[in-house]
């Protein structure tokens, strides 16, 4: 369901929760969550009642410098867990990435297309993330006494992670690969506490507050732009 108010377009997407919740996403998307049988006009009240809300985060959005968009050619960039690594791309038989004294190399042929670069990368940085899961899911379920069913990894563009609360599985965004591993951390704890609490009130960030006492800090830095992207 889309609804249009004073220009803006909200996507309202109804779900299991008690509370009304606004979010504003780095692409320009607005959307609503609401409880499965509030009112259309009670969702629209709501909305009007935070316009100003909306238009001052789009505004920020907005605002961040863009990203280039990647060829992965020689003299770019690429970040693996936080460190930046100058690129030389080598022509050749096959696909392989790797990191020697400081610098990445990508071979591939010579007649690979951006696009077949990008998706071959994208393969990297889940290699990369699995790892990193593999290692850290264990630690955070038992400081949280949480456990996830499933945890998978896609390419997402507006989200770091996301939850199925019902089902315990967890998404995590291939992006998170190329953030320090402390990121990481946050993004696998912010979706476990979730299980705890849908929203993100009060209760959520006691509990973030109890077993992460910088989230915010980790937050900013994971929000900060790389320079790239995948």
């Amino acid at each position: 369901m889309i609804i249009r108010i004073d220009g803006i377009e909200i996507e309202v997407i109804r779900k299991r929760i008690k509370n009304m919740h606004l979010h504003v996403e780095r692409d320009g998307r607005v959307y609503v969550s609401a409880p499965m049988r509030t009112a259309a006009g009670t969702i629209e009240e709501f909305v009007r009642a935070n316009t100003d809300w909306i238009r001052k985060s789009l505004d920020r959005y907005k605002s961040m410098p863009q990203a280039p968009e990647r060829r992965y050619e020689s003299g770019e960039t690429v970040f693996v867990l936080g460190r930046e690594y100058p690129l030389t791309f080598v022509p050749g038989r096959g696909c392989r990435f790797f990191i020697k004294e400081g610098a990445a190399y990508l071979i591939m042929p010579p007649q690979s297309t951006a696009e077949e670069r990008t998706a071959y990368m994208r393969g990297v940085y889940r290699a990369v993330l699995t790892e990193q899961t593999e290692r850290l899911f264990p630690k955070w379920e038992r400081i949280t006494g949480l456990h996830a069913r499933e945890v998978r990894t896609k390419y997402m563009k507006t989200r770091w992670g996301t939850c199925n609360s019902s089902a315990k599985r967890i998404w995590l965004s291939l992006q998170l690969a190329q953030h320090p591993v402390r990121c990481i951390e946050y993004v696998i704890l912010h979706e476990l506490v979730h299980f705890w609490e849908q929203n993100h009130g009060p209760r959520f960030k006691a509990h973030m507050d109890r077993f992460m006492p910088d989230w915010r800090e980790v937050k900013k830095e994971l929000n900060k732009p790389l320079g790239s992207v995948m």
